[in-house]
């Protein structure tokens, strides 16, 4: 999944929970969701700065 739908998902997600129309029991479910989708994107980031630090070396 590219890191532009990821974060239109977890946006989705937040506002779902912000919503307040939520059981305890889907809240609970949504938020490891939107957890699993922060790391995601974290992850996705990460590699990124890496692979443009590398490049960065490179060209010194």
């Amino acid at each position: 999944m590219k890191y532009e739908e990821t974060i239109s998902q977890l946006e989705e997600t937040v506002k779902q929970l912000e919503s307040g129309k939520l059981s305890l029991e889907e809240s609970i479910e949504m938020f490891e969701k939107g957890t699993k989708l922060a790391k995601e994107c974290y992850e996705t980031l990460k590699n990124a700065e890496q692979k443009i630090t590398l490049i960065s070396e490179l060209e010194e």
